[in-house]
Parts: C-alpha cells; structure tokens; sequence
C-alpha cells in the first residue's frame, strides 16, 4: 500500500543507476522499488533521483545562525538547508565561552528532537570547538582541553541526542576524551590542529572522520606530511571536503578523490548565515562576517565558513571531477555522510528508508523533494 507513487527517468540505487524506477511511498517511507510503472497513471518525474543529500556541517542559513539557539532562527536554517538541496542536516555550533556553548547545545538539542517535520531533517548537532588548538576563524581566547569533567558536560547538555564532535588530536587528553565520546555513542572527528601529535592515537580510540579536510590543518610537505596527509593516508577516516573553489582548490579535490575515492570521500558545506542570501554581513557565532563574491571572511580575512549549499556543491563536485557521475555522487553526499553518523534510515534509496530525495533535474540542477 502506497500513498504517493513516481516514476523516474533514473534512479541511483545501492549497486546501480537504473533507469525507468518507480518509487512507492508512505508515511514517509520508502515502499517499494521497481523498474517502470505498475500502471500507466503513474505520475512520472524528469531527472535523476538520489537518496537525500546529508549536510554534516551548517553554521547558518537563510540569514540566520544556529548559535541563535530559538526556534525560529532555527527552523529558517533547516528550510533554507532543504532549499538548498538536503534534506538532512547537523546544525553546527563553533568555539564560545563555555557555559554559553553548553546552554546553545542544550537549546539546540531540544530543537532537534521537536523538529516540526518542515525543512531538512536535523539528525543531531555537530560541535566543533571548543576542543581545538588552531583557531581558523574561532575565537582562540575559548579554546580549551577536553577534560573528562567537560565531556560530560557536554554529554549532559545533548540530553541523548546525537553528537558528531570535532576536537585536535594534539589537545591535551584527547585520545581519553575521544574514547569517552565514542563509548557515549558520539562520532569523533579530528580537526582545527596543525601538528601530528596524538593523530593515530585519537583514531585508535575511535575517531572516524576529520572536519574539512586540508583547511586549519597546517601545511603538507614531503618530509613533513601534516594532518591532512596522515587523514589521506589512514583508510579508518571518511574526509569532508568543503567544495566551492575557494576552501579547496579544484587540483586538490581532484587529487583527494584519487586517494579517497567514493567511500572515503564526503562533501561537506560548512554554511553560516550567507547560504542562500546575497552578498553581505552575516554573524557566525557573535563574530561579524562578511560574503563578497560568496567567499565568507572574518574580519581578520580569515575563510569564515561559506555561503555554499549542497546542491552547489555537488554541481561543483562534478565540474571538477568530470569523470564522476550521479552514482558516485549519491556516495560522496549521502552514503558517506549518513553512515558516518549512524543515521540508518538515509544514504541509500532502499525499501524502509526514509522517503527524502534529492532530485538532479536535466538541467544539472539539484532539489529536495518528498
């Protein structure tokens, strides 16, 4: 039984694009997948249909930042998110004073679990910082170690919802932290550090990804790799990449994907308040930021995010990659993103998933639907 039924010009399933697939769902469901119609009153949709886009990282959106913390602030992100081509998301929250952090993440979370079903989904919270030891464009005055008495704090502030966490591998006690998060049921991604230290011995406690690969990640050289080269080289780790031109150069997101390939690799937008809006001034965590030409900068011209969506990023990804097709790009924005964070019921179109879709239209374009 179904309550809604399409059929597309082509679908990306698990093992191949198909063409002709007729998708059946209901309540919100994935029904059944099957080749060509039932019958011929079937609506039919131009386009490619791929399971849902996942964003791992938003900062803001629509004119509005997820430090806001309100309802309001926080359900014009996640339309705007699903304007912008995913249908699932982690509001994201960077470096403050800690006990604003921690009372941000409490509102947040109780955002999260009444969500009210409009806009992309929110699937936990991503909190990156205050855990760090290269600021980027975080407020370094906050910076602090993740003790065990913090972690719990931080648990306790998410009250069960799902945390992705991004913490240096050189703070002090971050292979402990590491171990306490993941045992508590977070993902552990490294990030915002520009020394080895402790690297291998966070990933050996459980860390499974890094935050935007190559940037605040210090320098790459052939005798002293860095982080961004250990994260290439250790094939535990899944890699977002912020792809829009600016925080990767093309050269090297084709040479990422070289190395990663289509299991490792993720794309990721790192969107403040910009996304989706013109050029202009925008907040990224109380901090004054600025988009001219959608490059977003702090006021010490430091990359303060981006004003990218999903959708573009994956036209981008294509563009850079032209070898890469829809099937590879089902990986890189949804596959890889979903399992990354557990989130089960996204990052494949199979019968019981959740029925969220990211259609490319002909003209090479990328929109959410349900």
């Amino acid at each position: 039984m179904s309550d809604s039924e399409w059929v597309y010009d082509r679908a990306v399933l698990p093992d191949v694009v198909q063409a002709g697939t007729r998708v059946a769902t209901c309540d919100g469901r994935i029904v059944s997948l099957g080749q060509e119609a039932s019958g011929a009153d079937v609506a039919r949709r131009e386009g490619t249909l791929l399971p849902g886009f996942v964003d791992l990282q938003v900062n803001g959106a629509g004119g509005r930042s997820v430090d806001e913390a309100d309802p309001e602030a926080l359900d014009i992100v996640a339309a705007s998110v699903w304007s912008g081509g995913a249908v699932a998301f982690l509001p994201t929250l960077i470096t403050a004073p800690w006990s604003d952090l921690l009372q941000q993440v409490h509102d947040v979370a109780a955002w999260c679990r009444e969500w009210s079903g409009r806009g992309a989904e929110p699937l936990g919270l991503h909190v990156e910082g205050p855990f760090l030891t290269a600021p980027g464009a975080h407020d370094p005055e906050h910076l602090i170690a993740p003790t065990a008495a913090r972690v719990d704090e931080l648990l306790s502030a998410a009250d069960g919802t799902k945390l992705l966490v991004t913490l240096a591998n050189a703070a002090d006690g971050a292979a402990d932290a590491t171990r306490r998060l993941v045992a508590a049921g977070a993902t552990v991604a490294l990030g915002h550090c520009d020394r080895p230290e402790g690297f291998d011995e966070c990933v050996d406690a459980g860390a499974t990804a890094v935050t935007h690969l190559f940037n605040v990640m210090g320098r790459m050289h052939h005798r002293d790799p860095g982080i961004a080269t250990l994260a290439l080289d250790d094939e535990r780790l899944t890699c977002p990449v912020i792809v829009d031109g600016v925080h990767v150069s093309q050269t090297m997101v084709r040479n990422a994907f070289r190395v990663l390939g289509p299991r490792r690799m993720a794309l990721v937008t790192d969107a403040v308040g910009a996304a989706g809006m013109p050029d202009g001034g925008y907040t990224l965590a109380g901090m004054e930021v600025r988009a001219e030409g959608g490059v977003v900068r702090d006021a010490r011209g430091n990359l303060a995010g981006s004003a990218l969506t999903m959708g573009q990023a994956a036209g981008r990804f294509l563009e850079y990659v032209p070898q890469a097709g829809p099937w590879t790009l089902a990986q890189l924005a949804s596959a890889n993103p979903a399992r990354l964070i557990g989130a089960d019921a996204f990052g494949a179109l199979r019968a019981g998933g959740r029925a969220a879709f990211t259609l490319m239209e002909p003209d090479g374009t990328f929109r959410a639907v349900r």
